[in-house]
């Protein structure tokens, strides 16, 4: 039987290498979301609320050109509406999510099914995070419905501008058909219609209807 010492020894190396790996939790309940914002606002060095207020200041035409700006950036970098449309939100009003861009990646027009489209879907996680609740309010019925008001005059909006905000209905209105990606041939002719060009203007429009939902919300900072 392996001594107390030699056991002690034993745990201490899988506690390390659990660390380094970051699979290692708190003893504890679990870090609140205060901790949790905390630990982004020291990391970017500014608060999101502070961004924002930042963005309020500049003005927006600027920061619908910074955005198209990102937008463009990284539709061209991953093909990819629903990452792209939450990264450009994302850094322009200086919010944490990284796990959550990576959880994004299979979410364009719902696994290419031609179910919602990626730029609503990653505009709304932005929404999400401004003001959702985190797991230590998952009880907040007030959050919840509250959160549903700026999250619903998106989609609104971005339904009046395109008429619907399904992936495979926006394809008809952009490109006068639906692709069925899943399809190698579909794909194949969805790209050579221009899709990332296409897609990016979407993604645009999704960016600039929720960036000034949020700018015009003075309860988000």
């Amino acid at each position: 039987m392996a001594s107390a010492k030699g056991r002690r020894k034993f745990l201490g190396s899988i506690s390390a290498a659990m660390v380094g790996s970051g699979l290692l939790v708190s003893s504890c309940a679990g870090h609140t979301d205060n901790e949790q914002k905390e630990r982004s606002e020291k990391k970017s060095g500014q608060s999101p609320e502070n961004k924002i207020a930042e963005n309020r200041e500049m003005p927006r035409d600027l920061v619908m050109k910074m955005l198209d700006q990102k937008a463009d950036r990284y539709m061209h970098i991953s093909f990819n509406c629903a990452q792209s449309s939450f990264l450009a939100l994302k850094e322009q009003f200086g919010l944490p999510g990284d796990d959550i861009l990576k959880a994004l990646t299979p979410l364009t027009g719902i696994a290419e099914r031609g179910e919602t489209c990626g730029a609503v879907t990653g505009a709304l996680m932005i929404f999400g995070l401004l003001y959702g609740r985190g797991k230590t309010r998952l009880s907040d019925w007030d959050a919840y419905r509250a959160s549903l008001v700026p999250s619903g005059e998106f989609c609104d909006r971005f339904e009046q501008k395109y008429g619907s905000t399904m992936c495979c209905k926006i394809q008809e209105k952009r490109f006068g058909r639906c692709f069925r990606l899943t399809r190698s041939e579909d794909l194949k002719e969805f790209q050579a219609e221009g899709a990332t060009d296409k897609c990016t203007a979407v993604v645009q429009d999704a960016i600039r209807l929720a960036a000034n939902i949020i700018l015009d919300n003075k309860d988000t900072a």
